[in-house]
């Protein structure tokens, strides 16, 4: 299978994986937003982001070690496994205790602290599930995360409505992430043993020790990433409130769906980029230059009709009172999808590329600037200043790894940027001329007006052209 088919394939899988997930959950948030408000959203926010940050401070990068060194030398599956589950059930168990603490210090209501209280449970589950899913990453089966993501969404919406019409209050939504985590994490794990990538157990000390110190750069990376994305739910509910945390959860609820697509497109390249760093380094430049410039193609009209159709979509999904200012932050949310899109790719661009110290410090340096920069605007302004704050960060991160990636020479020439910028603005002078529309009507004429002047104004040249009537025809 060629580097383009297989990440097209993989990014398939991975964007239905996370795709399912995200859509059941957003049901879920949708379902607690319309019946309880903007409280109960903001104390399911902090509860996602304390869970987020603390499994992947647990992992320790080991999931994107073992992904890397098993896409190079898939005989050694067996030995990183067990290695990983180790090595990551040690340092899953020291941040347990650090996140119980973290929870007690919080300026938290008694209900929402006990909720966070009970989620810790939910890290050993995810050690099992991240080292498992590294594996059949490495491989590129995808498909059987689909499956776990399948699994474990629809339990968590059977569980959520069963115990919050019951009444069991907000410690309900700390025990829907545990189960949904603990069944994907089996799900997966039996996946890979069926696949016969994980064999009889190992006990290897050394090579856990090692593990760990190799993986600490990826650590390090990852972690500040976590905080990263969502730091923003963290401060802005102590600043501003669970009131305001749910304003700006409602529109990044939304946006979230799509950086969950990103984020599928990133992974499925990074196991390719991987291995041709070390067999091909020019087809790894052309591979990351050209999934740089299908990406900016794709979002950018994404950008321009968020911004254009935000208080419209806000209105349409959340009926509850108090969602008004929703509208504003998602008009700015939009343009961080592009924004974080360019600094995720050549993260995992300089991953990749042996370089995992370099995306490091940037990332390092981007949660230094976005918290300064997230207390100011978030004290000031509120949701929206939140919003604010989030987008001069990515753009922030998309600068310095653009410039960290300058060895690899990766080209993107102004033209593959100028000419979909030209459609994405026309597209919106029309929008702009029907506003008022109901949204069945303009979202896909925005669709249909870019897509043509795409065509028109030959946004995909030749090349490009081949490349995607190849992978239709595939289809």
């Amino acid at each position: 299978m060629s580097t383009t088919r297989a990440v097209a394939r993989n990014t398939l899988f991975l964007s239905l994986a996370q795709g399912i997930r995200i859509v059941l959950g957003f049901v879920l948030i949708l379902y607690i937003a319309n019946v309880y408000g903007p409280v109960w959203q903001g104390k399911f926010s902090i509860l996602l982001a304390f869970l987020n940050i603390f499994m992947v401070l647990g992992s320790f990068g080991m999931p994107r070690l073992i992904t890397r060194q098993v896409a190079r030398a898939f005989a050694l599956g067996n030995q990183y496994f067990w290695a990983g589950l180790v090595a990551q059930g040690i340092t899953t168990l020291g941040f347990m205790l650090v996140m119980v603490a973290v929870v007690a210090l919080m300026p938290y209501p008694a209900d929402t602290r006990a909720m966070l209280w009970l989620a810790v449970l939910a890290l050993p589950l995810f050690t099992l599930y991240s080292v498992s899913g590294a594996l059949l990453r490495a491989h590129e089966r995808m498909q059987f995360l689909v499956y776990a993501e399948v699994l474990s969404a629809v339990a968590q919406l059977v569980v959520a409505i069963t115990l919050l019409s019951a009444g069991f209050g907000v410690m309900a939504l700390a025990i829907i992430r545990i189960s949904g985590i603990g069944l994907a994490a089996l799900t997966v794990f039996a996946s890979a043993a069926a696949l016969r990538y994980i064999g009889r157990p190992l006990l290897d000390l050394p090579f856990a020790w090692r593990l760990l110190r190799e993986s600490f750069d990826f650590f390090g990376m990852a972690a500040f990433d976590a905080i990263l994305q969502r730091m923003d739910v963290l401060i802005l509910s102590v600043v501003a409130g669970e009131a305001a945390t749910g304003i700006y959860d409602a529109a990044f609820q939304l946006i979230k769906v799509l950086m969950t697509l990103v984020l599928s497109f990133t992974d499925a390249v990074y196991p390719a980029l991987s291995r041709l760093y070390v067999q091909a380094r020019d087809r790894f430049a052309l591979v990351t230059s050209k999934a740089l410039q299908y990406g900016l193609i794709l979002l950018l009209p994404v950008a321009v009709g968020i911004t254009l159709l935000a208080p419209d979509v806000i209105a349409l999904l959340y009926r509850k009172p108090g969602y008004g200012a929703s509208g504003r932050v998602l008009g700015v949310l939009g343009w961080v999808l592009v924004a974080y899109f360019v600094q995720i790719l050549l993260t995992r661009t300089l991953m990749a590329g042996d370089r995992p110290r370099r995306a490091f410090a940037i990332t390092a340096v981007m949660v230094a600037t976005g918290a300064l920069t997230l207390l100011a605007l978030s004290a000031w302004m509120g949701a929206a200043g939140t919003a604010l704050a989030l987008l001069f960060n990515y753009l922030l991160g998309a600068y310095l790894s653009w410039r960290a990636c300058r060895p690899y020479r990766l080209t993107l020439h102004p033209t593959s940027l100028l000419r979909p910028a030209s459609a994405a603005a026309g597209m919106a002078l029309v929008l702009i001329a029907v506003s008022g529309r109901p949204l069945w009507f303009s979202v896909p004429l925005g669709g249909l007006l870019y897509g043509g002047l795409a065509l028109l104004l030959r946004v995909f040249d030749h090349g490009d052209m081949q490349v995607l009537r190849a992978l239709l025809r595939r289809s």
